[in-house]
């Protein structure tokens, strides 16, 4: 049990050192990527799988709304992690047994991803700063995490040329809505 508790223990410095790297060299231009045309639907489902487990642990249903594929302005790797990050988050903040439902919806010059949880929800006052490096909500407080997701996933957005916005009602869940650019030939 000990060498269990270690492990899972050592885990967690890795990710959480790999995250840190991660975000140091975003922020000084050390990683550059180029984002492209790709197709959303495979981004998506690269996403998903990377979160099954934790979803399957808690029995959370996570729901694909049906859509048309599309051409979006993204790099795939680092855009399944922004997703993947706000996804993981969902399904810590949200009950056994809920689910978490995904909507695309493609406008103008951008497409509207929205996940929307039925988790704990966030307060108004607090919607600009869970995109700051290592903020945690309030009402967070015993539950695991580092605070740095939510801001890995806005810097990976921003040099995409998209962004993250929240609206969510304490006690009700939250709608996290990922805006990645339309591709026009």
């Amino acid at each position: 049990e000990f060498i269990k508790k270690i492990s899972e223990q050592q885990q967690k410095m890795e990710w959480l050192t790999k995250m840190l790297v991660q975000i140091s060299r975003l922020e000084v231009g050390i990683i550059e990527f180029e984002p492209t045309k790709n197709l959303i639907k495979q981004t998506l489902a690269e996403s998903v799988s990377m979160v099954f487990a934790a979803s399957s642990l808690k029995n959370i249903e996570i729901e694909i709304e049906e859509f048309e594929d599309l051409e979006l302005i993204h790099n795939r790797k680092w855009t399944k992690e922004a997703i993947a990050n706000v996804l993981e988050n969902s399904i810590k903040y949200s009950p056994a047994h809920s689910k978490i439902k995904i909507q695309i919806e493609p406008m103008e010059i951008y497409t509207r991803i929205k996940f929307i949880d039925q988790g704990i929800g966030i307060p108004k006052e607090e919607y600009n700063d869970i995109f700051k490096r290592f903020y945690r909500g309030k009402q967070v407080g015993e539950k695991e995490g580092s605070g740095i997701g939510l801001y890995l996933t806005s810097l990976i957005l921003l040099k995409e040329g998209g962004y993250i916005t929240v609206d969510s009602s304490v006690g009700k869940g939250s709608t996290f809505t990922v805006y990645l650019q339309n591709y026009y030939e």
